[in-house]
């Protein structure tokens, strides 16, 4: 690679432009890019990425330039056109881990009441035992309910029929836990 001029260590490479046909495609991969970061749009959860990755699907062009050619002035549709594909398949896995990161709030709780339930002694469970003793992030009657309603969804607690006495004390909301 060439040198700046009285510069020992200071490269000084070689501008590399791009052909109109892979401008107009970087211009409408641009847009996209844009439309879809605003709110509500496909790349708003990654929008710190999304902001960057037109100028990355541009350099990335340019290296896909120089491997073919390491003279090369000029970016073609074609190479532009890589280079956009490489992007979007960050963003694409960008996008992945995103969602695979996110972690349903009612399910974490869920199993956190499961892990209480779990370690307890004996079967039945009435929903005020749940929100007045169980865990402290649970101590709420509505999302008590709410994460009941999933483990029995998910099949760890089943309703028992009619009033229980549990601890000396009758309940109507009571529930078995499935130790299985």
């Amino acid at each position: 690679m060439p040198l700046a001029a009285g510069r020992l260590n200071e490269l000084e490479p070689p501008s590399i432009r791009l052909s109109l046909k892979a401008r107009e495609l970087w211009i409408d991969f641009y847009n996209w890019v844009d439309r879809e970061s605003k709110p509500g749009g496909e790349l708003t959860p990654i929008l710190s990425l999304a902001n960057k990755i037109p100028e990355h699907a541009g350099r990335l062009a340019a290296v896909l330039a120089l491997v073919a050619d390491i003279e090369a002035r000029e970016i073609s549709e074609k190479q532009m056109a890589d280079g956009i594909t490489l992007a979007g398949h960050y963003l694409a896995e960008a996008q992945r881990l995103f969602e695979v990161g996110r972690i349903n709030c009612d399910l974490f709780l869920a199993q956190k009441l499961l892990d209480w339930l779990l370690a307890r002694e004996g079967d039945l469970v009435s929903l005020p035992d749940i929100y007045q003793c169980g865990p402290a992030s649970i101590r709420d009657k509505t999302v008590a309910g709410k994460l009941v309603a999933i483990l029995m969804d998910h099949g760890w607690l089943v309703r028992v029929e009619g009033s229980t006495e549990i601890d000396g004390k009758r309940r109507r909301d009571v529930y078995r836990v499935i130790r299985e």
